[in-house]
């Protein structure tokens, strides 16, 4: 899926990312972010072969941020990193929307970071997106690879954070070997991504770095 019109990139990447089952986050959970954020995310409640009720159960928990019950369910699934029918992981609902006690453990029990969903996205490029420097900085810490790409736009974790505008999130890529200079698809870079989003903070950060 291209998400630029009119040779412009769309500034709701946060919507598009997970296209097409949007469903409303539930306010008011347990869990606890490292910014709060209110969003649309689609979940698939449609589980990969072999997957039980509570493996659907556990990736709802992360994406509401309910850390007790996903702390329960994990103990009752067959892996940390089951997927369900987009070849998400829990930990990538829960990088989403920032939430960092589940992320933390998720990946303390062994979750992998890297693991790309049906769409080549990680867990890193969907906490890019969003105001969420300390869950990035965490995924970071614990060996995500900043500089993969997804499977359609060749989009970066950068391209993500820039289209979006999250500076702070900019800074934290680029300190852990983020590749600006990156192009995806059409050619353009994460400079790119912050122009055409009118994102000046990111975009003067991006225009000083020389190769």
């Amino acid at each position: 899926m291209n998400y630029k019109k009119n040779n412009q990139m769309t500034h709701n990447i946060r919507t598009i990312i997970l296209l097409p089952f949007m469903i409303m986050v539930i306010s008011g959970c347990s869990g606890n972010k490292d910014k709060s954020s209110t969003s649309a995310i689609p979940v698939d409640g449609k589980m990969s072969h072999g997957s039980t009720v509570n493996e659907i159960s556990i990736h709802e928990a992360a994406l509401n941020g309910q850390l007790n019950l996903v702390i329960e369910l994990t103990a009752k699934i067959k892996s940390i990193d089951t997927t369900d029918t987009e070849g998400r992981t829990a930990l990538m609902y829960a990088a989403y929307n920032g939430y960092y006690d589940i992320v933390k453990f998720l990946v303390d029990r062994g979750a992998s970071v890297n693991l790309q969903d049906n769409s080549g996205r990680t867990a890193l490029m969907m906490a890019s997106s969003g105001p969420f420097p300390v869950v990035v900085k965490f995924l970071l810490e614990h060996q995500a690879n900043p500089n993969l790409v997804d499977k359609e736009e060749h989009y970066t974790a950068l391209m993500y954070a820039s289209a979006e505008g999250q500076t702070e999130v900019v800074k934290t890529l680029l300190a852990y070997g983020a590749d600006p200079f990156l192009k995806d698809v059409d050619g353009d870079d994460a400079l790119s991504f912050a122009k055409k989003n009118g994102h000046h903070d990111v975009a003067k950060i991006l225009a000083s770095l020389k190769k």
